[in-house]
């Protein structure tokens, strides 16, 4: 049994659509068993077709920026008008599959977002083994404590627009207060910071005009060289990327598709069931 696994289209917010030979290796019919969507693709009347003709088993769990008056409609064909009795998309959802019982979830509703303990104990909640959740647009996929944990990136590669936080190791130490009590002993103080830096001076002036040369030099080099500078790191986008789960009774064997250089990367990853006594 085939399980595809894909989330964060953003069509046709951030992306047009996905990649032209992502849909050559998907379009074969009767191939995939059930799709999961995880949330940021429902849209696009267009792509949920498309993921409609795939598989008519699709379970879909709401992301932050979904559309929830989007349904399948009698003939099979996605529509923007909802049947009263259409229930709203989950925030979280639960499938078996084989021997597996699977989690899905967009990932925003995940606090602190993409933690791995928070992922457990949500994991832990829904009593699954596998857990799938989107919303980082990078490829996960790990181990802990006997749950399989898997990420599908973004199907579009769209940009994501959580930058990390940057924090400066360097710790600031504020200077203690000066009581009123220390007040006399300010002057001399600072009258044998004067006489040391007459002192200094001499030296300082020098290690300054060395350092400034030095400078110099490396800004040259620096402008001499090409400085090679990534599109990801400029727009913010990720590279196309979707799973596949292919579930045997108890083993589990996950395929991850990412699409660089115009050319799709597959990776292999095999996780079996631990017999619980």
């Amino acid at each position: 049994m085939l399980l595809l696994v894909l989330g964060d289209a953003y069509i046709p917010d951030r992306a047009t659509d996905i990649p032209n030979k992502f849909k050559k290796l998907l379009s074969v019919p009767g191939k995939i068993t059930q799709i999961a969507v995880l949330g940021n693709s429902t849209r696009s009347v267009e792509f949920m077709n498309f993921l409609q003709g795939l598989s008519p088993n699709m379970t879909k769990v709401k992301g932050a920026l979904d559309e929830p008056n989007l349904s399948i409609g009698e003939n099979g064909q996605a529509t923007n008008q909802a049947s009263e009795s259409e229930a709203e998309m989950p925030i979280n959802s639960v499938i078996s599959m084989g021997d597996f019982k699977i989690g899905c979830c967009s990932g925003y509703s995940v606090v602190p977002k993409n933690d791995p303990l928070s992922l457990l104990a949500l994991a832990r909640q829904l009593d699954v083994d596998i857990m799938l959740w989107g919303g980082t647009h990078n490829v996960e996929a790990y181990t802990l404590s006997g749950k399989f944990f898997v990420n599908p990136g973004s199907c579009t590669g769209a940009f994501n627009s959580d930058w990390p936080v940057v924090i400066n190791p360097g710790v600031v130490e504020s200077e203690p207060s000066k009581k009123i009590n220390d007040e006399p002993d300010k002057k001399a103080e600072e009258e044998s910071q004067v006489s040391d830096e007459k002192v200094g001076n001499t030296e300082k002036t020098v290690k300054d005009n060395e350092a400034e040369s030095e400078t110099k030099e490396d800004t040259e080099s620096v402008k001499e060289e090409d400085i090679d500078i990534p599109e990801s790191a400029i727009t913010g986008s990720n590279s196309p990327s979707f799973c596949l789960l292919d579930i045997q009774g108890s083993t589990c064997t996950l395929y991850i598709y990412i699409y660089i250089d115009n050319d799709v990367k597959v990776d292999k990853i095999v996780y079996r069931k631990e017999d619980v006594v």
